[in-house]
């Protein structure tokens, strides 16, 4: 044989091809895993493709014995230009990432940073979470690699697979946990076996035999993996709580819907985690209509929000409809609905109820003096329901509005812009743009409750590249897409008609809350449109050419089903209040993620071939990490907290908020629609700590929010102090569990300890 034919083949085994399809597909099964977390299989091929193509770029390099410093580098490169091709194909030139592959993947990961802390699983199987996630598949390769075959470590080379797959089975819905379960721990001893092999010293006995060769372990490796796999099939199944929930429940925290002080940051929460919760129901007397809880003009890049504004008694408000309309009575009796905020069909003229109030700008019902809506409570509403015609749309025009409508903020993608222009071409009247705008979204894209989208200037890009969301997407990049045509717009929030029983009431649950775009024309006033999939306004038939409809489907897209799913759900941060801020001062929740990465070498020195069980050191590895994970994780998140620079005004704020998320963990109830004076007391009462501490938290915070001077430096840090305080007297009565499970969830730990 020639020295080359020598050098190849000493080259081959170098590379250890046998280990390295173990390898590959130990995170193959890690990816199948996946399903726990993802909605459907869609992310599987793509994902499977990043991992197999890392994986085969790992081999090649080793195969030209390429040193750790360039192999590093080049897997790096290799993992970009992989996820590009598979991801964002489109954006390429010539197979390279461009400026617009970079753009893309910025989106997605500041996307996910943003949307971690609240993301529920199953999210979807494409867009950020599922680029962000093969990102992290091929991450765990490069480590794994690195580990097995240039340290020539053993059951180190399953731990990145291992920290995500355990990740997977703590988070994850239950969706076939017992046999992905299986699939990973018999690819995971599978692996080891092979590496144990080949890093072996081949002049030592193996299994009896003296020659140490493939053909001999083999056996021994096929026993032990099949042993193991059917025993884990027998037995996983009747573990204790091998049919139970999650380890960590995330999909039905503690506590009702959260009322922030936006209702758009609300409203998937409310469609989901309380699909099937009865909210109120409306006797009408003039049929189905949405009914609308409040329009939000203030866009900032982030989330849309209501405007400070002073409240008017009730009164008479027919004389502000610039239309003439039908009258509709409507006798609202409340369930479970809370908040300050009372729906009516647009536009209300008149409330039964005197503590109801008017907000002017939001055109919204207010319960005033710090009052909320409670079971039980009647209120009669007259409204009056304007149905103006195309033609008088067509012939209106759209300059007379307030400035505030037609403000746009920085950094607005360049995708909306273009495709407001684009969709548009040749339509002459505000009217007739607005429509094809519609009839772009209604056509084009898809309706997926799943989706973890804010409406921020990323949520935007994310949302028209994807082509799929649910109605906060669609309606807050509707009304961004006609401001940028100098057409005045803003997003309404209420709920769709709701189901019409037996009874001859509309009942109203938590799957039809619902996020419109509302036009400004001169002389006719705000018009309702709907760019929803599956969606139709009973009042805006005439003019939208779309059939009264609701979708109760869960974000199939099935447009007359009515179902009653309800996956679990996700509070999109952000926002504003329900009503006027004078109304309400509950914040809203903040959250993100940590992490901890160790590196163990294991290395046998000498010539035997020492026999050892590997779950034990599973086991032990396992219980470093979490070790580790408990001791620096909120070291890290403490150091990154405290690195920022904020306004006093945001520490008092994020202050008060981890302080409520300490009481609710020692007992307290959630803080609901009270405001934070209200909150204190009834967190005294409830938990026990220092009423005065709490007060003097509540009244800082109601300062640093809604008082024109704000708080200063030295304010801020005096809550931050009794924050502290908050937090030793909180310890002790946080039930154990609890305790553990804010130690272990990096969720929980990044609201208790970042806000």
């Amino acid at each position: 044989m020639s020295v080359a034919a020598n050098d190849r083949n000493d080259r081959l085994s170098e590379a250890h091809p046998a280990a390295t399809l173990c390898l590959t597909l130990l995170t193959c099964v890690t990816v199948i895993g996946l399903c726990r977390v993802f909605a459907g299989w869609d992310y599987l091929k793509p994902m499977l493709v990043v991992a197999i193509g890392v994986h085969s770029v790992a081999f090649a390099l080793r195969l030209f014995r390429a040193p750790l410093w360039v192999a590093i580098p080049a897997l790096l490169l290799s993992i970009l230009g992989i996820i590009g091709i598979v991801y964002y194909s489109d954006t390429l030139s010539f197979f390279l990432p461009t400026g617009s592959t970079i753009d893309n993947i910025r989106i997605d990961l500041r996307l996910v940073v943003r949307e971690f802390a609240s993301a529920v699983a199953p999210v979807p199987g494409e867009g950020s979470f599922a680029t962000s996630t093969a990102g992290l598949i091929a991450t765990a390769v490069i480590l794994a690699d690195t580990f097995a075959f240039r340290a020539f470590g053993r059951v180190e080379a399953v731990v990145p697979t291992g920290v995500i797959f355990v990740f997977t089975s703590a988070l994850g819905v239950n969706n076939h946990r017992v046999a992905t379960a299986v699939l990973w721990i018999g690819a995971a001893l599978l692996t080891i076996a092979m590496l144990r092999f080949d890093h072996a010293d081949k002049e030592t006995s193996w299994m009896g035999s003296r020659s140490f060769t493939l053909a001999a372990a083999l056996p021994a490796i096929i026993l032990t993996v099949g042993v193991s796999a059917i025993a884990a099939g027998a037995v996983g199944p009747r573990l204790p709580g091998a049919g139970e929930k999650a380890l960590i429940d995330t999909r039905h925290r503690q506590g009702g819907i959260t009322e922030v002080l936006s209702p758009l940051v609300d409203i998937r929460a409310r469609m989901k985690n309380h699909g099937n919760s009865e909210l109120f129901t409306v006797q009408s007397s003039n049929g189905a209509h949405y009914w609308r809880e409040i329009g939000l003009p203030n866009f900032d890049g982030n989330s849309w929000s209501p405007p400070h504004e002073d409240l008017f008694p009730m009164g008479d408000r027919s004389g502000d409809v610039l239309q003439p309309g039908s009258s509709v009575s409507q006798l609202y009796t409340i369930e479970s609905l809370g908040g300050s905020l009372v729906p009516a069909a647009y536009h209300p003229a008149s409330v039964s109820d005197g503590r109801v109030f008017w907000a002017g700008s939001t055109q919204s019902l207010v319960l005033a003096d710090d009052r909320v809506l409670q079971r039980g409570d009647s209120l009669q509403v007259t409204s009056v329901v304007a149905t103006p015609t195309p033609e008088l749309l067509r012939n209106s025009s759209t300059a007379q509005a307030d400035p505030v409508y037609y403000s746009l903020p920085a950094g607005l993608p360049r995708t909306a812009l273009d495709a407001a222009r684009l969709v548009t071409v040749g339509q002459a009247t505000a009217y007739d743009k607005v429509m094809a705008i519609q009839a772009w979204f209604q056509n084009n894209f898809r309706y997926d409750l799943t989706v973890q989208l804010g409406n921020s200037n990323d949520a935007i890009a994310a949302f028209l590249r994807d082509k799929r969301g649910f109605c906060q997407q669609f309606a807050g990049t509707f009304a961004v897409m006609a401001r940028s045509l100098d057409i005045p717009a803003r997003v309404a929030v209420g709920y769709t008609q709701g189901d019409l029983l037996s009874d001859g009431l509309y009942h109203v649950f938590g799957r039809h809350a619902h996020a419109w775009p509302e036009v400004w024309f001169d002389n006719v006033g705000w018009v309702a449109f709907e760019p929803t999939p599956s969606r139709g306004n009973p009042d805006a038939v005439l003019y939208t050419g779309l059939q009264p409809n609701q979708d109760d489907t869960g974000g199939t897209n099935n447009p007359g089903q009515t179902g009653q799913t309800t996956p679990p759900s996700t509070t999109i941060r952000g926002g504003k209040g329900p009503g006027d801020p004078d109304v309400s001062t509950t914040l809203p929740h903040k959250g993100g993620a940590g992490g901890a990465t160790t590196t163990t070498l294991h290395k046998v020195a000498g010539g035997g071939s020492r026999s050892f069980s590997a779950v034990p050191i599973v086991m032990f590895g396992m219980i470093v990490l979490l070790a580790l994970w408990v001791l620096l994780a909120p070291r890290f998140l403490r150091m990154v907290n405290r690195s920022h620079s904020r306004a006093a005004r945001d520490r008092v704020a994020s202050a008060w908020v981890r302080v409520c998320n300490l009481l609710s963990l020692a007992g307290a109830p959630p803080i609901g629609g009270a405001t934070p004076l209200e909150y204190a007391s009834v967190a005294r009462d409830a938990t026990g700590v220092d009423e005065g501490i709490l007060r003097e938290l509540a009244v800082q915070v109601t300062r640093a929010v809604y008082s024109p001077k704000g708080v200063d430096e030295v304010v801020a840090t005096q809550c931050e102090r009794l924050e502290d305080e908050v937090d030793a007297m909180c310890k002790p009565r946080i039930p154990f569990a609890l305790r553990v499970r804010a130690l272990l969830d990096p969720r929980m730990m990044r609201r208790r300890i970042a806000g």
